[in-house]
């Protein structure tokens, strides 16, 4: 199967159901005509909590967005369920992360979400949806909160398998682990779902591995220093499906403590509104540590020592993939990250979500405007899987 690849609209401050119309019509389509032509387009939407709630409960709404999609020769096949809102406030950082999946809010937001994708895609289609990797780690989510978040996970696939039996459109839930969430590494993700999603259900077992499993995010495996097809391996092995991959870079700073330009370079990505987790492997045998912030990383202008000794530190800061750096920062993309992803999944995404905080000498450097960034940065894609012979549909 051709791939279907696309990107995420949570680049666009577009909340409500008139302003998701209005990019559908406005920067979807200018986008899809400049990179596809008249071919169609699959698109990735960003849906919020309020705008999923409108879209479940009028089916009207949904059909005129339906419609709009079409018109602008674009169709629906994954929702972004991880932000439920205000992604685009001067500031978000662990907001990002709530509610919890401990929290019902978040399951009736998820629901919500599956059943507008479910009116919204081609029949017989099939529609990924992914989410937060539980919650934050430092929300100090215990041993109950992880088990109620394991329940409404187990819910949730009894609820995406009806409302596929009911559609005719097959749906999946990702969860997609993050650094410095309660689950951080694919490794980490499999064992949850393993231990405490798919295991003691039954007959419910091969349900709950068929709705639920992982959304994989590459600038957010190269964070924690996963190797990406190993992770893939190591999902595969234990039968957990990948939903979705998104393709994307982080930031990474090569030999600190002898990198001033880099350190400085880096420093200036420093914004008040996302989360930049910091990570890097130090000691013999390596171990990983981590800084909760790009401000964390830092003390004044120095750089933490904690860090001092590590040879590479890497940065959750979403960058354009086309976007090259230099030896004193520079991204983690991977050559083979679209070929890798694309044998595991058939849903794929270019996310750098990032560019409105980006300083300008990287915007600059990656197309000037959105609109020309995000058609290079899937033309880069495009082009890596061509090579492996899994050019999109």
């Amino acid at each position: 199967m051709a791939p279907i690849l696309s990107y995420c609209t949570n680049v666009h401050p577009a909340e409500g159901l008139g302003e998701l119309l209005a990019l559908v019509e406005g920067p979807l389509a200018r986008v899809r005509s400049a990179w596809r032509g008249d071919a169609p387009m699959g698109a990735g939407l960003w849906l919020t909590a309020a705008t999923a709630r409108v879209l479940a409960q009028d089916p009207a709404a949904c059909d005129r967005l339906r419609a709009a999609l079409e018109a602008a020769g674009l169709f629906a096949f994954s929702v972004n369920a991880f932000p439920a809102g205000s992604f685009h406030a001067p500031r978000v950082k662990e907001a990002v992360y709530r509610p919890t999946w401990a929290e019902p809010e978040r399951l009736r937001y998820t629901l919500d979400a599956a059943t507008a994708l479910a009116r919204l895609l081609p029949p017989g289609a099939e529609g990924s949806l992914s989410t937060v990797p539980v919650g934050y780690s430092g929300f100090g989510m215990g041993e109950d909160a992880l088990e109620a978040a394991a329940a409404n996970r187990r819910r949730a696939a009894e609820e995406l398998e009806r409302l596929s039996v009911e559609s005719g459109r097959s749906l999946r839930l990702g969860l997609e682990p993050e650094p410095l969430a309660v689950l951080e590494t694919v490794a980490e993700a499999v064992r949850f779902l393993r231990d405490r999603v798919y295991r003691g259900l039954g007959r419910g077992e091969a349900v709950a591995r068929a709705r639920v499993g992982l959304c994989v995010d590459a600038c957010h495996l190269a964070c924690v220093f996963e190797d990406l097809e190993a992770a893939l391996a190591r999902a595969a092995a234990a039968g957990v499906p990948v939903v979705k991959g998104q393709l994307s870079s982080a930031l990474e700073l090569p030999r600190p403590a002898e990198n001033p330009a880099g350190c400085a370079r880096l420093r200036a990505f420093a914004e008040p509104r996302y989360l930049h987790q910091c990570c890097a492997l130090v000691g013999d045998p390596p171990r990983r540590i981590a800084a909760n912030d790009l401000d964390d990383l830092f003390a004044g202008e120095a750089l933490h020592p904690a860090f001092e000794t590590a040879a590479r530190v890497r940065s959750h800061v979403h960058v354009p993939l086309c976007w090259e750096g230099d030896d004193s920062l520079r991204p983690t993309r991977g050559e083979r990250d679209a070929e890798l992803l694309a044998r595991a999944t058939p849903h794929l995404e270019v996310e750098t979500y990032t560019w409105g905080v980006l300083p300008s000498t990287v915007r600059s450097a990656s197309g000037g405007r959105l609109e020309e960034a995000i058609v290079a940065e899937l033309r880069w894609a495009e082009e890596r899987l061509r090579r492996v012979g899994r050019a999109p549909g």
